[in-house]
């Protein structure tokens, strides 16, 4: 059996959770076995790459990529280019419906790599109709809902200012009408959480298709819960600096702490990057004794940050589908403060693993406040933590995709050369 991953882009570019996920899928499919290649875009716009394969060095299959649709790069460059205004915003999003460019090198892809299977994740910069070249191959396709790009050309189901975007404008609305129209010959559908599953399925995507929820899962686990004893308190914010992640509000939170004798004592780190990484970074200047900024981490230094720090804060104000910091801090016994939107409630037990509120600075300062005064609780928590993280192995979501796929390759509909 083949499978053909999606997404975006690919491994080693990262934006955000996607890439690491569908990057830890093909791998974990490689270790059993089962042939996987990837298609995605390079995450640059008008670089003139046609078309380009590349092999991964972890064991992976052939990556074949090309230039992403539209007029604006998805991967931060060196010399970023102009955001072209509203009118071309709009107007390549209507394009990126059905991209004939892309729904072509789809079809040169499949003609090359011969998966039996396709599993789509998140389709940015490249187009929709991707799923019809699948269907007129006869190739079976299941898709990973991510992110609310079907729905909102921001993603996030939020306005400019940050607000949740209840009466879409007029232009939005049809856009999603005609993304909607090509959702209904899909086979499967996934979601990881209930919630952003609902969500397309009341809007009226994917009719028809059989639905299941298999969540992101883990890359390490490690052998103990490292022993923080009552030393040093430290929170933590491992993720995207941007406005939908909700730094604005965990800022003025931590402000009002930091000013709190009682509170002296305790500290924050904030690892990752984005459009707010700057205002991050002068927050911790602020207060050099208190607050510390790593910028984007990995490997060994994001493992120490895991291992040293007292709990994580992941105050999204947008509907967050899931959250792949929360699962990794669990792992590490960390509990979790996570805020009442999108899939987070259905990630952290409150009162069992973390605690759920409303991602406004009084409310996150309260549970701050909690955690951080509070050994007890943070070691129950803890606990809980890491028992819940055997929920979210690697091994046991790959189980669930593979039965997936093996039954899309019974029912028919793959090549004579399946295994």
């Amino acid at each position: 059996m083949k499978i053909l991953i999606q997404n975006s882009i690919f491994y080693p570019h990262v934006i955000g959770g996607a890439e690491i996920s569908t990057h830890l899928l093909g791998r974990e499919l490689r270790s059993r076995g089962v042939e996987a290649d990837a298609v995605a875009s390079t995450g640059l716009h008008g670089s003139g790459t046609r078309f380009a394969t590349r092999p991964t060095s972890d064991g992976l299959g052939t990556v074949y990529e090309a230039d992403a649709h539209g007029y604006c790069d998805l991967l931060t460059t060196a010399d970023p280019q102009a955001q072209p205004g509203v009118l071309m915003r709009g107007l390549n999003h209507f394009a990126a419906v059905s991209s004939s460019r892309w729904e072509k090198l789809f079809v040169e892809v499949l003609d090359r790599s011969r998966p039996d299977v396709v599993h789509t994740n998140t389709i940015v910069g490249l187009t929709p109709s991707i799923w019809e070249a699948a269907r007129l191959r006869g190739i079976p396709v299941v898709h990973t809902v991510r992110d609310y790009h079907l729905m909102c050309p921001r993603t996030t189901l939020l306005r400019s200012d940050g607000t949740d975007c209840r009466n879409p404008p007029l232009p939005c609305r049809i856009l999603a009408g005609l993304k909607r129209r090509h959702t209904g010959g899909l086979q499967v559908v996934t979601g990881m959480t209930r919630y952003v599953l609902q969500r397309h399925l009341e809007a009226g995507f994917f009719p028809g298709a059989r639905t299941e929820i298999v969540p992101n899962a883990l890359e390490e686990w490690p052998a103990e819960i490292p022993d923080r004893g009552t030393g040093t308190v430290r929170g933590m914010y491992l993720g995207q600096m941007a406005p939908n992640k909700g730094i604005a509000p965990l800022l003025e939170a931590l402000e009002e702490i930091f000013a709190d004798s009682q509170c002296a004592g305790f500290g924050f780190d904030f690892a990752g990057a984005g459009r707010l990484s700057e205002v991050v970074r002068e927050f911790c200047d602020r207060h050099p004794d208190r607050a510390r900024y790593h910028g984007m981490i990995s490997g060994q230094a994001k493992r120490e940050l895991l291992q040293w720090s007292s709990f994580m804060v992941v105050p999204s104000v947008w509907a967050e589908p899931f959250s792949r910091s929360i699962i990794e801090g669990f792992s590490w016994g960390l509990p979790a403060i996570g805020s009442d939107r999108g899939g987070i409630p259905e990630v952290i037990t409150d009162g069992a693993d973390g605690l759920v509120v409303t991602p406004e600075p009084a409310a996150l300062g309260r549970a701050v406040r909690a955690l951080a005064c509070d050994h007890e609780l943070r070691r129950r928590l803890g606990v809980g933590a890491r028992a819940r993280a055997a929920d979210f192995t690697l091994t046991g979501q790959v189980d669930r995709f593979l039965a997936i796929y093996r039954d899309l390759v019974q029912d028919g509909g793959s090549h004579d050369d399946q295994s």
